[in-house]
């Protein structure tokens, strides 16, 4: 196991969640980037000691198994994880949790949030009961109002990995990355 002060998991971290890859491992994690592009892969396992590059395609059951089985041989149990999952791979945040001992951040996009669908997070969470000894926390990610005369933007890639690690560190059941109201002025 390499000498590092645990193991964190984060899937999809090469794009906007790379910023918080290299502030978990230069804080002293091991951190496992489970993501498709080998070159993005690559240059972020170049920015800083303990960032562990794994290439899979979480859509693919048996590749995502693979790289799990992988991850935890090389750097020891995963105590903390960040699940950047779309839709599109309905099976892999629990797939993906069955691996975490501790704490399993489940980022999910504004649509989340939305007033008119309030299953969405109900049925995150009734998912994730199934695991009571995962302490599962949602980051919902909003939008920024700061604009003149009250406009409306997405978050950037910044904003989105402080927001994260505040819900991976501190979080509570659900925390919010940015506002998800008013509904309407979602950029």
């Amino acid at each position: 196991m390499a000498p590092f002060g645990g193991h964190d998991l984060v899937v999809g971290g090469s794009g906007m969640l790379a910023a918080l890859c290299v502030e978990l491992a230069r804080s002293g994690r091991q951190v496992s980037v489970l993501a498709r592009d080998i070159g993005r892969l690559r240059r972020l396992s170049d920015l800083a000691p303990g960032i562990r590059p794994i290439s899979a395609d979480y859509t693919d059951a048996e590749a995502l198994a693979g790289a799990l089985r992988s991850a935890v041989s090389v750097a020891g149990p995963i105590e903390r994880s960040v699940c950047w999952v779309h839709e599109t791979a309905p099976q892999a945040p629990l797939a993906i949790a069955a691996h975490v001992e501790k704490v399993y951040c489940h980022v999910l996009g504004s649509a989340a949030a939305n007033p008119a669908a309030p299953q969405i997070l109900a049925s995150w969470h009734e998912q994730f009961s199934k695991l009571p000894n995962l302490d599962y926390r949602i980051a919902v990610l909003g939008f920024m109002r700061d604009g003149p005369a009250g406009s409306s933007r997405w978050l950037t890639d910044e904003e989105i990995c402080r927001g994260v690690a505040r819900a991976l560190t501190t979080g509570g059941p659900v925390s919010f990355v940015g506002v998800v109201e008013p509904w309407a002025a979602r950029p």
